[in-house]
């Protein structure tokens, strides 16, 4: 397993929209032991979203962990992110290459896109898994036997997302995925650090085989 797969097995998402700040849910989710975690946000302005990422940056440092940016190439420059995540509505995964000098990560829905982006991404955030209601433009759920297509074509690892949650987490993981990315699994529970917790021992459960 490479060094990228090893940080990518629980990939958060932060979302202040469940009362808690960025900064606050991505510490206690890095304190249980998530090694990568992604600033999204859509409604800050540039420069508090600078301000929040340069307190992200130093907080994933403190735990050597993985920051990624969601989006936004020009803040996560200007914090000295390890990543970038974006949409196929961002910037072009090719064009990206170009300017970003970390990790790319690439949403894909469906095979296609997959396999259009992969040779320019270092991972491919890929769903919905299942319905969710936590990103808008998500698209229809592609179910765990289009995941498991994705996988099973692509060279670079995957990252499932899509309402993914300790209940449903193993059978994501038995389609090959290098990693499952939550958002309302760990920020909408009543212990974020606690529901982050039970989410990485129970991924390193499986891919340790126990």
């Amino acid at each position: 397993m490479s060094r990228l797969e090893d940080y990518l097995c629980v990939y958060f998402i932060t979302d202040s929209e469940f009362g808690r700040t960025h900064e606050e849910l991505a510490e206690m989710a890095l304190r249980a032991g998530v090694r990568a975690i992604q600033f999204r946000e859509k409604k800050l302005s540039t420069k508090r979203m600078y301000e929040i990422g340069k307190r992200l940056r130093a907080l994933t440092r403190d735990y050597d962990a993985l920051f990624f940016v969601n989006d936004r190439i020009d803040v996560a420059l200007a914090v000295d992110a390890d990543g970038v995540h974006i949409g196929q509505d961002d910037m072009p995964a090719f064009a990206a290459r170009e300017i970003f000098p970390g990790y790319i990560g690439v949403s894909a829905g469906n095979v296609e896109e997959a396999k259009k982006d992969e040779r320019f991404a270092d991972y491919l955030g890929v769903g919905p898994v299942f319905p969710t209601k936590t990103k808008e433009d998500a698209g229809e759920a592609i179910g765990i036997e289009g995941l498991r297509r994705i996988v099973e074509i692509v060279s670079v690892p995957v990252v499932a997302i899509g309402s993914i949650n300790k209940q449903n987490a193993i059978e994501v993981l038995k389609t090959g995925v290098a990693g499952i990315a939550v958002i309302s699994a760990i920020a909408a529970a009543d212990d974020p650090e606690r529901a982050a917790r039970e989410l990485v021992e129970l991924v390193r459960r499986f891919k340790s085989g126990l």
